[in-house]
């Protein structure tokens, strides 16, 4: 039995694919991390709308 682990954690078939596996998932989750980052901060258009125009309107309301 022994035999066989020896076997087992001297093989190496198979870890370069467990390499690029994990790096393409780490990837991955820095990717849908980033884009969850940008889109919370970008808001919707309306509310940028809404923000742009009661600016508007409180500077025309410090001209008169």
């Amino acid at each position: 039995m022994s035999i066989f682990f020896k076997a087992f954690a001297n093989e190496d078939e198979g870890a370069v694919t467990i390499d690029w596996v994990v790096l393409t998932a780490a990837l991955v989750g820095l990717t849908i991390s980033a884009m969850a980052l940008f889109v919370s901060a970008a808001g919707t258009p309306e509310e940028a709308y809404h923000t742009n125009m009661n600016a508007a309107v409180t500077f025309v309301g410090t001209l008169n």
